[in-house]
């Protein structure tokens, strides 16, 4: 009977290979994983923080001036009338569309007032869709929120609540 010397048999190589198949792949997972480890989301939590509060003090100062307004939405034009409340008659409002899931179809529109004391003006980037508008003064001083779902016939009632 001869015997063959270990290292020329298949099982010994076998039972070598899966430890180190194993510590490569580690070896080579923590020399990834250290390059390409996670990036922080927000850098300055704290001054993003003090963004969202000041945001939420517009919403309360849209409260606190008892706006009501009404949006009309026909054949590309947009017209925001105010129906209750002290809109402070800004200069201009800045009105932004935003698509609840496609960011290419959001709009961003500054309406001018009319001899009437409406906001109006034209766009033809709206498309049929859910959209959440925010509608501000040029200033910044307060911000109206709604959900709405475009075509809609008549007008769009925006109350001064953040939800």
């Amino acid at each position: 009977m001869s015997t063959t010397p270990w290292y020329k048999q298949f099982w010994p190589w076998f039972i070598i290979f899966i430890p180190a198949g194993t510590i490569v792949a580690c070896i080579t997972l923590l020399v990834y994983m250290s390059d390409k480890g996670p990036s922080m989301v927000v850098d300055d939590y704290y001054k993003k923080g003090k963004a969202i509060n000041l945001e939420l003090s517009k919403f309360d100062r849209s409260k606190a001036l008892y706006l009501h307004a009404d949006l009309f939405i026909n054949d590309g034009v947009v017209k925001v009338s105010f129906t209750k409340g002290d809109s402070l008659n800004p200069p201009a409002l800045k009105t932004s569309f935003y698509h609840t899931t496609l960011k290419d179809k959001d709009v961003e529109l500054t309406l001018t007032p009319n001899a009437n004391g409406d906001y109006s003006g034209v766009t033809d980037l709206l498309e049929d869709g859910r959209y959440t508008i925010f509608i501000e003064p040029i200033n910044g001083e307060w911000k109206l929120k709604e959900n709405i779902t475009l075509p809609y016939e008549s007008a769009f009632k925006i109350k001064p609540e953040y939800k």
